[in-house]
Protein backbone atom coordinates (compact mmCIF):
# COMPACT_ATOMS: atom_id res chain seq x y z
CA UNK A 1 0.00 0.00 0.00
CA UNK A 2 1.19 3.69 -0.86
CA UNK A 3 2.50 5.24 2.59
CA UNK A 4 0.97 2.50 4.31
CA UNK A 5 -2.08 3.40 4.45
CA UNK A 6 -5.11 1.05 4.96
CA UNK A 7 -6.68 -0.37 1.89
CA UNK A 8 -9.97 1.30 2.28
CA UNK A 9 -8.32 4.64 2.21
CA UNK A 10 -6.50 3.34 -0.65
CA UNK A 11 -9.69 2.44 -2.13
CA UNK A 12 -11.43 5.46 -2.00
CA UNK A 13 -9.49 7.64 -3.24
CA UNK A 14 -8.07 5.63 -5.93
CA UNK A 15 -12.19 5.91 -6.97
CA UNK A 16 -11.83 9.22 -6.76
CA UNK A 17 -14.58 9.98 -3.58
CA UNK A 18 -15.13 12.39 -1.78
CA UNK A 19 -16.26 12.84 1.72
CA UNK A 20 -20.61 14.04 1.79
CA UNK A 21 -21.25 16.41 4.48
CA UNK A 22 -22.92 19.81 4.90
CA UNK A 23 -20.44 22.24 3.70
CA UNK A 24 -21.92 24.90 5.62
CA UNK A 25 -20.79 23.09 8.95
CA UNK A 26 -17.12 22.85 8.14
CA UNK A 27 -15.23 25.49 9.19
CA UNK A 28 -13.18 25.51 6.08
CA UNK A 29 -15.97 24.74 3.72
CA UNK A 30 -15.73 22.41 1.07
CA UNK A 31 -12.40 20.60 0.90
CA UNK A 32 -11.57 18.50 -1.59
CA UNK A 33 -9.72 14.74 -1.15
CA UNK A 34 -6.53 14.40 -3.71
CA UNK A 35 -6.77 11.11 -5.73
CA UNK A 36 -4.53 8.33 -4.58
CA UNK A 37 -1.89 8.95 -7.86
CA UNK A 38 -1.41 12.32 -6.39
CA UNK A 39 -0.18 11.86 -3.18
CA UNK A 40 3.00 12.85 -2.43
CA UNK A 41 5.42 12.94 1.26
CA UNK A 42 6.01 15.98 2.77
CA UNK A 43 6.36 16.85 6.13
CA UNK A 44 4.17 19.17 9.13
CA UNK A 45 5.99 21.02 11.54
CA UNK A 46 5.07 21.27 14.91
CA UNK A 47 6.17 24.10 17.50
CA UNK A 48 7.89 24.33 20.83
CA UNK A 49 4.44 25.33 22.79
CA UNK A 50 3.94 22.89 25.14
CA UNK A 51 5.32 23.06 27.81
CA UNK A 52 6.74 19.39 28.40
CA UNK A 53 8.60 19.30 25.26
CA UNK A 54 11.94 19.16 25.90
CA UNK A 55 12.58 22.45 24.04
CA UNK A 56 10.00 24.16 25.42
CA UNK A 57 10.28 28.61 24.58
CA UNK A 58 13.30 27.45 22.53
CA UNK A 59 13.15 28.83 18.78
CA UNK A 60 12.39 25.58 16.51
CA UNK A 61 10.69 22.92 15.45
CA UNK A 62 10.08 18.99 14.81
CA UNK A 63 9.69 17.73 11.32
CA UNK A 64 7.27 15.18 10.94
CA UNK A 65 6.81 13.08 7.59
CA UNK A 66 3.20 13.42 6.72
CA UNK A 67 1.09 12.80 3.28
CA UNK A 68 -1.80 15.47 2.87
CA UNK A 69 -5.12 13.94 2.07
CA UNK A 70 -6.90 16.85 1.19
CA UNK A 71 -5.60 19.25 -1.85
CA UNK A 72 -8.82 21.37 -2.34
CA UNK A 73 -10.25 24.27 -0.15
CA UNK A 74 -11.24 27.75 -0.80
CA UNK A 75 -10.97 29.14 2.70
CA UNK A 76 -8.13 27.63 4.00
CA UNK A 77 -4.75 26.71 2.36
CA UNK A 78 -5.69 22.76 1.92
CA UNK A 79 -2.65 20.85 2.81
CA UNK A 80 -2.81 18.57 5.55
CA UNK A 81 -5.90 19.56 6.87
CA UNK A 82 -6.59 16.09 6.86
CA UNK A 83 -3.22 13.94 6.89
CA UNK A 84 -1.50 10.37 7.72
CA UNK A 85 1.68 9.77 9.19
CA UNK A 86 2.99 6.96 7.42
CA UNK A 87 5.53 6.35 10.03
CA UNK A 88 3.22 6.22 12.76
CA UNK A 89 0.24 4.87 10.71
CA UNK A 90 -2.07 7.42 11.87
CA UNK A 91 -4.45 10.08 10.48
CA UNK A 92 -4.29 13.48 12.15
CA UNK A 93 -5.23 16.82 10.91
CA UNK A 94 -2.18 20.26 11.17
CA UNK A 95 -2.87 23.73 12.01
CA UNK A 96 -0.18 25.35 9.76
CA UNK A 97 -0.80 28.96 11.01
CA UNK A 98 -0.06 27.60 15.17
CA UNK A 99 2.11 24.54 14.22
CA UNK A 100 0.14 21.96 16.27
CA UNK A 101 -0.40 18.29 15.09
CA UNK A 102 -3.46 16.49 16.37
CA UNK A 103 -3.67 12.95 15.45
CA UNK A 104 -6.53 10.57 16.15
CA UNK A 105 -5.25 7.17 17.74
CA UNK A 106 -8.55 5.13 17.30
CA UNK A 107 -10.02 6.68 14.11
CA UNK A 108 -10.35 4.48 11.08
CA UNK A 109 -10.92 5.72 7.87
CA UNK A 110 -14.42 4.16 7.85
CA UNK A 111 -14.97 6.22 11.31
CA UNK A 112 -13.75 9.57 9.04
CA UNK A 113 -15.99 9.13 6.05
CA UNK A 114 -18.89 8.49 8.13
CA UNK A 115 -18.08 11.63 9.59
CA UNK A 116 -15.89 13.88 7.87
CA UNK A 117 -16.72 17.18 9.64
CA UNK A 118 -15.65 16.15 12.88
CA UNK A 119 -11.79 16.06 11.25
CA UNK A 120 -12.17 18.25 9.16
CA UNK A 121 -13.04 20.69 12.20
CA UNK A 122 -10.48 19.14 14.48
CA UNK A 123 -7.77 21.90 14.30
CA UNK A 124 -11.02 24.65 15.36
CA UNK A 125 -12.74 22.03 18.01
CA UNK A 126 -10.44 20.56 20.49
CA UNK A 127 -10.49 16.67 21.10
CA UNK A 128 -12.89 16.47 18.42
CA UNK A 129 -12.97 12.88 17.01
CA UNK A 130 -10.78 11.71 19.92
CA UNK A 131 -8.03 13.86 18.42
CA UNK A 132 -4.87 14.66 20.89
CA UNK A 133 -1.80 16.82 20.23
CA UNK A 134 1.25 15.26 18.55
CA UNK A 135 4.06 14.78 20.86
CA UNK A 136 6.82 14.38 18.63
CA UNK A 137 9.82 14.42 21.00
CA UNK A 138 12.35 11.53 21.64
CA UNK A 139 11.46 10.33 18.04
CA UNK A 140 11.65 13.31 15.83
CA UNK A 141 14.75 15.43 15.96
CA UNK A 142 14.45 19.29 17.22
CA UNK A 143 15.89 21.69 14.74
CA UNK A 144 16.79 25.19 15.14
CA UNK A 145 15.19 27.74 13.78
CA UNK A 146 12.30 27.56 11.13
CA UNK A 147 12.14 25.60 8.06
CA UNK A 148 11.89 28.71 5.53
Amino acid sequence: MPFHLPKSTVAFLRAGKQFDYDEAQCEAGRVGLHHLDKLTLGEVWVGTDTRSDPHHGDDGYYAIPAVSLTGECASYNPAFILLWLPQERLFGAWDCDHWVLTVFPDATWEDIVADPLTYLNSQWSAGAGGGVAFQPWPKYEFKTGRPY
